[in-house]
């Protein structure tokens, strides 16, 4: 893991650690980064630069920051980082395990933003029950009527 890098000052004059994930193919923004850590603070022990999680709560929290792992990608993680004779995870690692496997599998939020654009198809900004409907009869989904209104 490459050493982390500073910023500047935070409060009380504590350097902030960037987070590296500049060879990453998908650019994260700062709120991205933001979210992706408070999914990973909510489970880990310890506070500021000291939190992690352990490795069995790998799975469990790369998913709650979006990503998709298979047991067997998580089996061949764990056991990677466990022969490096750890077992724990800071966020800095754990921002690298996840952009990796967004970078070889895809990025949830992209796929999500181009079914969305399909689905509102009067380019309102909200899909309407009738636009729910219509895709879920089309695709045969949905074989009883729809009552509601919209």
């Amino acid at each position: 893991m490459p050493p982390k890098k500073k910023s500047g000052k935070g409060k009380k004059g504590k350097a902030k650690a960037n987070v590296p994930h500049a060879a990453s193919n998908i650019p994260l923004t700062q709120d991205e980064i933001a979210v992706i850590r408070k999914s990973f603070n909510s489970l880990a022990k310890g506070k500021g630069a000291a939190a992690h999680i352990k490795l069995d709560q790998l799975g469990f929290v790369m998913r709650a920051a979006g990503g998709v792992p298979s047991e067997e990608e998580l089996k061949n993680k764990t056991d990677e980082i466990m022969t490096q004779g750890k077992t724990t995870i800071f966020f800095p690692e754990f921002l690298e395990i996840l952009v990796d496997h967004r970078n070889k599998h895809g990025f949830l939020d992209q796929e999500l933003s181009t079914a969305f654009e399909i689905i509102d198809a009067d380019c309102s900004g909200y899909i309407e029950a009738k636009e729910l409907v219509k895709l879920l009869t089309e695709v045969g989904m949905l074989t009883v009527g729809y009552h509601g209104k919209g």
